[in-house]
């Protein structure tokens, strides 16, 4: 606690300067109120110590991109050989069979849905390479589908992982159910099944993603659907496969989406009947969100709220149509704020970069994580990326974000934002800039490889080679860059 001392003139003269800085002061944490004491002066407080702060480098500039297009090339390379692996329209999770997880040649569901989301969404002007690859990973998710049950209590659509090329579903001890997949599957397919009408090409809709029936006969997408309707609620593992609960933000936020776009889908189909079911479960989820805003971040669960599968859900779980965590919302913000400051706190690299003035912050999966040492991850940093380079374009067409998302953010980013809609637009994308250029200080020396981690104490990478998602994140980032350079 700080009184002041000294005339009223003193006191007041103080308090307007620092009121000046007020909204940094309480993004830091710092609470004002008037002394009870019968004294004219402030006080403040922080509610644990000294102000938590952000270890964020600022690089003012996006003049140029913070990988190169051959460097982008080259990631795109080693992404795409580990799609449609051995041409069964497989993701291979990584081509490692020897980490400290243990063997990831495998297909998750999880990171297959993505990757295959990631594979459409930078490439977006070239339907005639993208179509063919997805048809085959359509044709890996419909036999998968079919699976019978190996486990009595697991539906096989919530299985974790499956066999490489046979398809079988992994038989070993493992973290299941895991009921991301379904909503995870359908939005990727859904993105296909949009292009191929664009495309002018219903029919293969017709016989492989959309009849509408309610069944497995329905269609892979309808399919997935009809289990998030039923099922969304139930218990299931983490994003990490560690932990369970029936209340992770993670497979909310993107359940939700798969809803919102199943419902449109849905009407664009011509299945009124199928597109209110589908809002209706959006709504019902969307109220159980509300309680993971714990009014200075957005929480993953209850028992792990601190968690870097917030910040990959802001980007993967947002849909136009509500603006639900928009990325210049002060929920955002806020969480940003929190997050970037834990994990400066977690790694000694963080700290080694920060001094050496390396631009950006590198995100792990949660504080205290000891998986493999516990370190950054690429695609967890990437992310963060991601949501910056949003937030840039959000800004661009929706105009300033509010005062209190922005002292959120200045907080987070360690910068001053201008006044103009275009200068803080260009902030945005500066930071995400920022974050890219911390990652590659670590990885641009390994020709075009990106691993799962990164070294928490040099920034090395290591853990699985060639993680199939960290190029995937990678490449988001990269394409939401061009997507605002393109404005």
């Amino acid at each position: 606690m700080l009184r002041w001392p000294g005339s009223t003139a003193v006191v007041a003269a103080r308090l307007s300067t620092l009121l000046v800085a007020y909204p940094k002061t309480r993004a830091a944490g710092c609470c004002w109120s008037p002394l009870t004491d019968g004294s004219s002066g402030p006080w403040c407080f922080y509610k644990s110590g000294d102000s938590p702060s952000s270890c964020f480098v600022f690089s003012n500039s996006t003049a140029t991109a913070p990988f190169s297009d051959s460097e982008v090339a080259a990631f795109r390379a080693n992404f795409e050989a580990n799609i449609n692996v051995e041409t069964v329209g497989a993701v291979v999770a990584a081509p490692d069979h020897d980490t400290p997880g243990g063997n990831y040649y495998y297909h998750w569901m999880r990171d297959g849905a993505l990757s295959m989301k990631s594979f459409q969404d930078t490439n977006p002007d070239d339907f005639d390479k993208v179509r063919p690859i997805m048809e085959k990973y359509t044709e890996w998710v419909v036999g998968r589908q079919a699976l019978a049950p190996v486990h009595d209590d697991t539906d096989v659509r919530t299985e974790p992982k499956f066999e490489i090329p046979s398809g079988e579903v992994f038989d070993g001890a493992w973290c299941r159910p895991q009921n991301d997949g379904p909503g995870l599957r359908a939005i990727t397919l859904m993105t296909f099944a949009e292009s191929l009408i664009a495309a002018g090409d219903k029919d293969y809709i017709a016989a492989n993603l959309w009849t509408a029936d309610g069944s497995l006969n329905g269609g892979a997408i309808a399919w997935d659907l009809q289990y998030v309707v039923e099922s969304w609620d139930s218990n299931t593992c983490d994003l990490w496969e560690e932990v369970r609960s029936t209340d992770f933000f993670w497979n909310r936020v993107t359940m939700k989406k798969a809803m919102l776009m199943g419902s449109a889908f849905a009407e664009k189909m011509g299945d009124s009947k199928n597109a209110g079911i589908y809002a209706q479960t959006a709504a019902d989820i969307d109220a159980k969100l509300e309680s993971h805003w714990m009014g200075t971040f957005v929480a993953e669960e209850e028992n792990r709220q601190k968690d870097g599968a917030v910040l990959v859900g802001f980007n993967n779980g947002f849909h136009e149509s509500d603006g639900k965590y928009a990325p210049t919302s002060v929920e955002v913000a806020s969480t940003l704020n929190v997050y970037n400051t834990a994990f400066c706190a977690e790694y000694a690299v963080n700290t080694a970069d920060t001094a050496d003035e390396v631009p950006g912050v590198l995100i792990g999966r949660y504080p205290g994580d000891s998986y493999a040492g516990g370190n950054p991850w690429v695609l967890t940093t990437a992310a963060l990326a991601q949501v910056l380079y949003r937030a840039a374009s959000y800004t661009k067409v929706n105009g300033a974000p509010e005062a209190d998302a922005l002292a959120q953010f200045e907080a987070a980013l360690n910068v001053d934002f201008p006044e103009s809609v275009d200068g803080i637009a260009e902030v945005f994308a500066a930071a995400g800039d920022s974050v890219m250029l911390r990652l590659k200080e670590h990885v641009g020396d390994d020709d075009g490889h990106l691993d799962e981690q990164l070294d928490r104490s040099d920034g090395s990478q290591m853990s699985a080679k060639d993680l199939t998602w960290s190029y995937a994140e990678v490449l988001n980032a990269m394409q939401a860059r061009e997507i605002y350079k393109a404005m």
